[in-house]
């Protein structure tokens, strides 16, 4: 017979596999182009899921978050020529079964390719994701998704040369306020500066206990 603390120790096996599948399923679902399949990892009942995605400013709310991807990310994504391809590496995933919650951390190597000035521009990304999960009616779901930008830089300069290659900004002067973001980027990270001492990302989670 399996005794409680060997249960306990499967139900957190468990139930971090369960959500590394979650956020894997996030990225090729992202890559797809698969927003209502994108939303349906992330909490619908709790109204603190939140987004941030980089310099986006962070977005409150199922409404917000539903707003953000479809009517912000999608169209930016779906341009042609654009890739979005990120690679998640060194996991850290703890859990809290007995209050449905959890904390993962991943670091992130994308290539991706932007609009520039009537082209593309190929660009390298590294950066790192800071999620809380919680549990709902029995399956994990994102509460706060969270990626914040070490390095962004064209793919022949060089993060040293281009630390973070600025994106087009958004006029956010022609989106309604729901499209906006609630608040401005968390200042919990710092991106790559050639000439300072790096800062270390966010602290990754500690064990339960």
């Amino acid at each position: 017979m399996i005794g409680s603390g060997e249960h306990t120790l499967l139900r957190e096996v468990a139930d971090r596999q369960a959500i590394a599948n979650l956020q894997g399923r996030y990225m090729y679902y992202l890559e797809g182009h698969r927003y209502a399949d994108v939303l349906s990892l992330f909490a619908q009942q709790d109204p603190d899921v939140s987004v941030e995605i980089g310099e986006g400013g962070i977005y409150v709310g199922r409404a917000k978050v539903e707003a953000m991807f479809l009517h912000v990310l999608r169209p930016f994504f779906m341009q042609p020529g654009m890739m979005p391809l990120h690679m998640l590496t060194t996991p850290v995933i703890e859990v809290d079964c007995a209050a449905g919650r959890g904390h993962g951390m991943w670091q992130t190597i994308g290539c991706n390719s932007f609009p520039d000035e009537g082209g593309l521009r190929a660009v390298w990304q590294q950066g790192t994701y800071d999620n809380l999960y919680i549990r709902e009616d029995g399956e994990w779901r994102i509460l706060r998704m969270r990626w914040l930008a070490n390095f962004r830089t064209s793919f022949d300069r060089g993060w040293v040369n281009e630390p973070l290659y600025q994106l087009k900004p958004l006029d956010w002067s022609r989106f309604p306020a729901e499209l906006r973001p609630d608040l401005p980027p968390s200042q919990a990270f710092e991106s790559y500066d050639p000439t300072a001492v790096r800062r270390l990302c966010p602290v990754p989670p500690e064990p339960a206990g």
